[in-house]
This record gives structure tokens, sequence and C-alpha cells, in this order.
């Protein structure tokens, strides 16, 4: 029994993130969003757009991408931090209308398990344009 528990022990510490994946991983978004907000000029901060004509979103580091008519990106980031936010996750909106705003919520749900997150929501979405 002792050694199941140790055997869990280890595999939980295995799972956890050193500091410097960390740093490479914040690293890594980082890049992601320069190169997918390059070129553009960033507007001024909205608190809703609305969901009629925007595709995604996009997860790009601890921020939300989302795509307007090709022409326009909508950048958000996540208020308070989301623990559960990776790229490779599936985001689901709660709406409360047309719009998708400030301090709605929305939640994550694993690809592979189906398992949804906990609650986390959005901050200011800010117009990126590109530069005529």
């Amino acid at each position: 029994m002792k050694r199941l528990a140790w055997t869990a022990a280890a595999l939980m510490l295995g799972a956890c993130a050193t500091p410097q994946q960390q740093a490479e991983t914040e690293a890594r978004g980082d890049r992601l969003l320069a190169s997918a907000l390059a070129g553009r000029t960033p507007g001024a901060a909205q608190d809703c757009i609305p969901t009629g004509f925007i595709d995604g979103p996009q997860v790009i580091g601890d921020s939300l991408v989302y795509r307007q008519n090709g022409k326009r990106l909508w950048r958000t980031q996540v208020r308070d931090r989301c623990p559960f936010l990776r790229d490779d996750q599936i985001v689901v909106s709660i709406l409360y209308g047309a719009q998708v705003c400030r301090n709605d919520r929305f939640r994550l749900i694993d690809r592979g398990s189906q398992i949804p997150s906990g609650d986390c929501t959005f901050g200011t979405f800010v117009p990126y344009d590109k530069a005529s």
C-alpha cells in the first residue's frame, strides 16, 4: 500500500511543470501571439464584440484570438489567469445574447477526455487591423 502511495506521489510531482518549463511555455505563447498579430495595428479596447461574423477563438498563450471577416483580429486576454487554458482545447462560450462581452464566462473542454474545466472569464477585446 505504501508503494502505491509513493508511486502516486511521484507521478503527481512528475506532472508539475518546473519554472523553466513554465517560462519556456510563456515565451512560446508570446512568440506565437506576436506572429499572429504581426503587421496589424491595435485599436481601442471594446467591452463586447458581435458574434455574427467572427470565427474562433484560437488559443494563443493566455489570449484568445477571434477572426472577423478575414480582415480584423480581436484579442482578449483571459482575466485572472485561467490555469486550464491550452491551445489544444475547445472553447465553449456561455452567451447572453448576440455578443461576447468582458466578464462573460467560458469553459474549456479537453479534446481527448471531453472533460470540461471550471469557468474562466473574458477580458476586454482589442481589435487588430492590417496596416494600410
